[in-house]
């Protein structure tokens, strides 16, 4: 990359900046998963990640990748948030612990294999430069699994295929149990109240990222 693309250090440091810039300006998008139906948000912004994924791939300059850093972290902010709520959906908050660790443990555990499959990927000849090649294989499965999401993801315990007729009724008390009746149906509407409450709320430092804000709105 360095060869074909002329970057200096400190370009190699804005591309690395210009990612968390762009994911602190759109935690906002957390929201989204309130407003939008879960499949449809989530094949969003994960179709949107694997595009531009594999787009990097045809960067010709530094202003290129930084364009296409800027765009995915923005997907990518409007996705890791919305896990956690949507867990929520189908666990009580007992439960969401190990569920979370799952997740959040699933990134160190890829970065243990990520060197090895690295090296698989471009050992070898390529007819392409092995920095394009990493962003197209990185970037297509997510794009596959994009599809995969619109259909299989469900929109609320209700509408969940792997569920039973039985299943669902119990998985929909226990969403009442643990919002209430009002809240019950969390999907088409945002408490603006909600998120005052969580920006004034003396809780969250000013240490931690922005998004946390929004995160404490979505329940």
């Amino acid at each position: 990359m360095q060869k074909d693309l002329s970057l200096t250090g400190p370009q190699y440091q804005w591309l690395l900046t210009i990612f968390y810039i762009s994911y602190i300006l759109f935690e906002w998008f957390a929201l989204m998963w309130k407003l939008v139906p879960p499949n449809m948000w989530a094949t969003f912004v994960v179709l949107g990640w694997g595009t531009v994924s594999m787009a990097q791939a045809g960067a010709k300059s530094w202003a290129h990748l930084m364009v296409a850093r800027w765009f995915l972290a923005l997907f990518e902010a409007g996705f890791a948030p919305g896990i956690p709520y949507l867990l929520t959906f189908f666990y009580l908050r007992h439960e969401l612990g190990l569920r979370i660790g799952i997740y959040l443990a699933a990134a160190p555990i890829a970065t243990c294999f990520a060197g090895a499959l690295a090296y698989g990927i471009t050992s070898g000849h390529p007819d392409i430069a092995n920095w394009k090649l990493l962003f197209l294989v990185e970037g297509a499965p997510t794009v596959a699994m994009a599809v995969i999401t619109w259909f299989c993801l469900p929109t609320s315990p209700e509408r969940a295929r792997f569920l039973t007729e039985e299943e669902k009724i119990v998985a929909k008390a226990r969403g009442v149990r643990q919002v209430g009746v009002e809240e019950a149906d969390r999907i088409g509407h945002i408490r603006w109240a909600d998120v005052g409450a969580a920006l004034l709320d003396p809780k969250v430092s000013a240490r931690d990222s922005p998004g946390i804000f929004f995160l404490l709105t979505l329940r």
